[in-house]
This record gives C-alpha cells, structure tokens and sequence, in this order.
C-alpha cells in the first residue's frame, strides 16, 4: 500500500508551498501523489490554477510534461 503525499500552494507561510506571488490566493491549489496517480486541484482560488493553459476544474490527473500555472508561477511537470 503506498502512502498519499499532497502538498498545499498558495501565499500563506502555513501552506507546504509557500511563494510570495500576488496573485496567488492564500491556499491556491494542492498537488497530490496518490497510489502512483499526480493530480492537482484547486482550492477555489481568485485567479484560478491552470494544466497547459486550460483552466481546470475540480481534481485533474497530471502528465509528464504538463505545466502547470498557479498565479504567476509555472511548474512542469517532470516525472
């Protein structure tokens, strides 16, 4: 059995990722890594969470070579 391991993005210093990003709200997004499936959702953010410039919407599963924008901030996705 494989333990889920998620991580909270988002401006305030209690989130797992904290970024100084104006644009980002307080608890933007959270990324998960769930029984080998990477998915991210957002948490209802002002400005939205993005997966290859598309606007997502509930819980999406990430690919490799996905990125993802959270405010002004791009990640890709790598593995």
């Amino acid at each position: 059995m494989e333990v889920a391991v998620a991580a909270v993005i988002g401006r305030s210093p209690d989130c797992d990722v904290s970024l100084g990003d104006t644009y980002l709200s307080s608890r933007h997004a959270r990324v998960a890594l769930d029984e080998g499936e990477l998915t991210l959702e957002d948490l209802g953010s002002t400005n939205g969470t993005y997966v290859n410039e598309q606007m997502i919407t509930g819980r999406v599963h990430l690919e490799r070579g996905d990125v993802v924008q959270v405010g002004g901030v791009l990640f890709e996705v790598v593995r």
